[in-house]
């Protein structure tokens, strides 16, 4: 209590006749009637007048900086909201309101950190852990900003933006069932939402339940016609069924709608490009990232238009900016002893580290990076030393965060990028029988033919060397790593071998361009990759470990079922819904062919095979993990409709 609020609590007290109105109030109070009503410059000038006759005025401030913040202007509120806290650090209102202010400069930590304590201040309030799920979903947390927007139900059950939000948070943190029946939730309290119906159109998509999904989204264009998002979600449905020039016609009504939507651009250019119009599906995603330029899925998407012109210069410029923007630039020995950029700790997979930090030594060994790198790996190994003996190394853990600040300057970033560039005298083996091969795939039933001997001595070489050496493993699968297009897996080499496919095989690839590419690198203690089938219309599958690592020659390889996914499925259903593809390979009752593994081998199939990774048995040690090279060509709807990537 101030000095004046305990005098005039005293002659209350004492009777000392009536009390005076207290002139700051007084001047509180109109600023306050301004402000509701909306006059900002009014109410801004008597804030200023209590803060003239009292600067550490906690309501004052708190309220001059809730005017600030309403007006966009975060900077000068923030000193303002943040005073008021530091006055009333038990208020729960002044907290939240600091913490947006925060929320909205992208000072995310500290946002958390303050909703966390306005919420254990005030339980009851709904609208606290409401906006600290949507705190963490920024901060790339789903899964706990579902919890929060659970607990903001819990206290209000009506809480229609709570219940949206979980449903987002749930679908991006891969429980696409969950999001479904929260979504169909929120659309139960609001039927009217346009919101609402085109969030529970995009999380049935993500079920594979597309008509279902497209009929959300019409219905959200009923209730407001003109609702952009709601547009460019049905292009990306009717781009699933392969109606692109419907898809066309929805993206460009969103456009029209919102010109400034990244998405809706760039997603136009992917339609572009499945009807064969590269130029024009090069300028729409240059828009979508003249708009939002450090958009990696923009570049990478850029990137593919440009291999499929087989402008390998553009198409790596955009692949490499990609992976620029997702990881960072290639580090200097400096990091490990300059200035660190903060990082949030991830949780980490025990094999992950195993592999990085063998890799890491490695590259010092060989002079191709600083030996001061060596540090990373001793580091990596403590952390893997103070695991629990029993972890599963295909388990991801939370480390502590000393042992994060441990890993964390190097950790998926770029150590070493070498070049893998294409060769002269051409990547695929000259002497392969291309009229066999062709005649192979016609004749068999279901198409696949497997190849040895496919890549020239200097290619195989190139490309194994490269996959050793760059730091480039940047994803964390069950069981084995990947590497992706934009995460610097593009190389002139890997572009060069999918090209002269096309060329050498055009009776198998025909106009299909390529729609993707990969390597994974697998731990021989775990299991490979499950049963699934690809987004695409011809799979190509390759090894490269030399065949010494391999302890069982008659394994190793791929299992292919002879059943094909059928082709009203969603991608989801025949790519990662195991029960459902178990069902239907019980039912379907084919059977499977075993292609051993070979070094040099190459399968080439129809995508819309089932298949997976054949039994692990390979030497331990750095230079024997299996090394797989995927590239897809085409897309499911090339069939019907010729088509390439799947919208983003």
């Amino acid at each position: 209590m101030s000095r004046r609020e305990r005098r005039r609590a005293k002659g209350r007290a004492t009777g000392a006749g009536p009390a005076r109105a207290d002139p700051i109030d007084a001047m509180l109070q109109a600023a306050l009637v301004h402000h509701r009503a909306g006059r900002a410059g009014p109410a801004a000038a008597l804030y200023q007048r209590v803060l003239r006759q009292s600067p550490g005025h906690a309501d004052a401030l708190h309220l001059f900086g809730v005017l600030h913040a309403q007006a966009g202007r975060l900077e000068e509120a923030l000193p303002l909201l943040t005073r008021a806290a530091r006055r009333a650090p038990r208020n729960a209102g002044f907290l939240s309101d600091l913490a947006n202010a925060l929320r909205g400069l992208g000072r995310l930590d500290e946002a958390v950190a303050r909703y966390r304590r306005a919420a254990a201040l005030d339980p009851g309030n709904a609208d606290i852990p409401y906006n600290l799920g949507h705190a963490l979903r920024q901060a790339g947390l789903p899964a706990e900003a579902a919890e929060w927007f659970g607990k903001a139900l819990a206290i209000r059950a009506d809480h229609g933006p709570a219940q949206s939000q979980l449903g987002l948070a749930l679908l991006e943190a891969g429980r696409a069932e969950d999001a479904v029946a929260a979504l169909r939730q929120a659309v139960a309290l609001d039927e009217s939402t346009a919101g609402s119906h085109s969030d529970l159109g995009n999380a049935l998509r993500e079920t594979g339940e597309l008509k279902e999904a497209e009929a959300s989204l019409q219905r959200a264009l009923a209730c407001d016609p003109e609702h952009a998002a709601a547009h460019a979600n049905l292009g990306n449905v009717l781009q699933d069924l392969h109606r692109v020039d419907e898809a066309e016609a929805a993206y460009r009504r969103a456009i029209e709608l919102d010109p400034a939507h990244a998405t809706a651009h760039a997603n136009l250019g992917n339609a572009l490009r499945r009807l064969g119009r590269a130029d024009e599906a090069v300028a729409s995603v240059e828009q979508a990232l003249a708009l939002q330029p450090e958009n990696a899925t923009f570049q990478a998407n850029l990137g593919m238009i440009h291999a499929g012109g087989r402008d390998h210069a553009a198409a790596l410029a955009c692949f490499g900016k990609a992976a620029a923007l997702r990881h960072g630039p290639p580090l200097a020995p400096a990091v490990l002893t300059g200035a660190r950029e903060e990082r949030p700790a991830l949780p980490v997979a025990p094999f992950k580290l195993q592999h990085d930090a063998e890799q890491i030594r490695r590259l010092c060994e060989s002079g191709a990076i600083d030996a001061s790198f060596g540090r990373i790996a001793e580091s990596y190994e403590r952390v893997l030393a103070a695991l629990p003996a029993a972890a599963p190394p295909e388990a991801s853990v939370a480390l502590d965060s000393r042992e994060w600040r441990r890993i964390a300057p190097a950790y998926n970033r770029p150590l070493h990028l070498p070049e893998a560039p294409a060769l002269a005298g051409g990547a695929v083996n000259p002497g392969l029988d291309a009229g066999a091969i062709e005649q192979a795939w016609r004749e068999s039933a279901p198409s696949l033919v497997v190849v040895d001997d496919f890549l020239a001595e200097d290619a195989l070489e190139g490309l194994w060397r490269f996959c050793l050496d760059a730091t480039v493993w940047y994803q964390v699968k069950r069981g084995y790593l990947g590497a992706y297009l934009v995460d610097g897996f593009a190389t002139a080499l890997a572009l060069q071998i999918a090209d002269e496919l096309r060329e050498r095989l055009p009776a198998i690839f025909g106009a299909h361009r390529l729609e993707q590419l990969w390597a994974y690198k697998y731990d021989s203690r775990l299991r490979g990759i499950a049963t699934h089938a690809d987004f695409a219309a011809v799979n190509v599958n390759f090894w490269i470990t030399p065949d010494e690592a391999n302890r069982d020659p008659g394994s190793g390889g791929l299992v292919v079922h002879t059943a094909r996914a059928p082709s009203d499925w969603a991608f989801r259903s025949y790519n990662a819904d195991s029960a459902r593809m178990a069902r239907f390979l019980e039912d379907a009752g084919g059977e499977a062919v075993t292609v051993p593994y070979r070094c040099n081998r190459v399968v080439i199939f129809d995508s819309d095979l089932f298949h997976r990774t054949d039994d692990l048995d390979f030497r331990p040690g750095y230079e024997n993990r299996r090394i797989n090279v995927t590239m897809l060509f085409g897309d499911r709807g090339e069939r019907w409709t010729l088509a390439p990537a799947r919208p983003t």
